[in-house]
């Protein structure tokens, strides 16, 4: 009994470990992200300035264009124990960019406290068709979770696609090929199921 559960609290204290310090390493990286993203609609802003006559019917359509949404999207807690769920707005041109646009969120947090647990994720693609969202994704090294953090970063990816109520199944693709884990601790279903 004792030493299961002295086994129990080592893998925790290790996992906690693991999930800090990846939250920490990757801040910085994970800033220059955000502000390209913001810069497009920047671009987009300042075509109308250099025709001021068009100015009104050109910004008028980009605005409409832009649809904002608001879902919940799910991140670790300090402890990287559970998961935490937190409101944010995704904004996207066509109704098919807003599953990526999801899927970015996932990657950063606007609250220090809460874990990214897709820090380091690149999404490649992610195309819904007949309710099945097929996700292309790449992970750089530095992206890999213990188990405990594997389990919550599938909770999260499901928690957060099936508030889409079209989509019933989720696909996912590292590099393109289908594989049996996304990190070596957790089975990988093909597809997720809702």
């Amino acid at each position: 009994m004792q030493h299961r559960l002295l086994r129990n609290t080592i893998i925790g204290i290790g996992m906690l470990g693991l999930l800090s310090a990846c939250g920490q390493a990757k801040s910085p990286a994970e800033q220059p992200l955000a502000s390209p993203a913001m810069s497009k609609p920047q671009v987009t802003s300042s075509s109308p300035i250099s025709a001021p006559s068009q100015a009104t019917p050109q910004a008028t359509p980009a605005q409409d264009n832009n649809k904002q949404l608001k879902i919940k999207a799910y991140y670790g807690d300090e402890s990287g124990e559970k998961l935490v769920e937190q409101e944010t707005n995704i904004s996207y041109q066509q109704d098919d960019e807003k599953y990526m646009a999801a899927l970015k969120a996932l990657s950063m947090s606007s609250d220090s406290k809460n874990i990214a647990l897709f820090k380091g994720f690149t999404f490649h693609s992610a195309a819904a068709k007949s309710g099945l969202l097929t996700i292309n994704v790449t992970m750089a090294p530095e992206a890999r979770l213990g188990s405990g953090g594997e389990a919550l970063l599938l909770q999260a990816l499901k928690k957060t696609i099936f508030q889409f109520s079209e989509i019933n199944n989720i696909e996912v693709l590292v590099d393109g090929k289908s594989v049996e884990s996304l990190m070596g601790h957790m089975d990988l279903p093909h597809p997720i199921k809702r």
